[in-house]
């Protein structure tokens, strides 16, 4: 059963047009599947935070690591250590690592980006979850207020 027919299932319950089984079968279904769910949001909205924060800090200790080089490179005192040929490699190492590092940016606000929606699934998934183990409970005490109705009509009067 797909969502729109657990929903239209658990409205027609108190009808009677309902599939053929215990009601409370198919809502202790409906609750299981959004229990595995939300579990499912969880583990993957948790997980893509995990990653995007590691990707955050891996570009931060790249960073950190590289524009010292590059001040390095560009430093008069240091300038005359290294022949213009290893100063030109040397310096075209450090700008592909600056470009590799724009492209690790890129990816982690794609990753930010994935877990920031992620975490909005699971926000939408847990409320209707919990709008239907509420509605799920008032069916019950709808159920245990027609049978205490029932029992006061039958039982004799004072």
């Amino acid at each position: 059963m797909n969502e729109k027919q657990f929903g239209e299932a658990l409205l027609n319950l108190d009808v009677g047009t309902g599939p053929a089984g215990d009601p409370k079968v198919l809502t202790e279904r409906v609750l299981a599947r959004d229990r595995r769910r939300v579990r499912a949001l969880t583990w993957l909205a948790a997980g893509s935070w995990v990653v995007a924060a590691g990707l955050v800090l891996l570009l931060l200790v790249v960073l950190a690591l590289l524009f010292p080089a590059m001040a390095k490179v560009h430093d008069e005192a240091f300038q005359g250590r290294l022949t213009p040929a290893q100063r030109e490699a040397a310096q075209v190492k450090l700008d592909v690592g600056f470009r590799m590092t724009s492209v690790g940016i890129t990816v982690a606000v794609g990753a930010l980006a994935l877990a920031a929606l992620c975490t909005l699934g699971l926000v939408a998934a847990t409320r209707r979850a919990t709008l239907r183990q509420v509605n799920a409970n008032l069916v019950e005490v709808t159920e245990q207020l027609k049978q205490l109705r029932q029992a006061l009509a039958g039982r004799p009067g004072p």
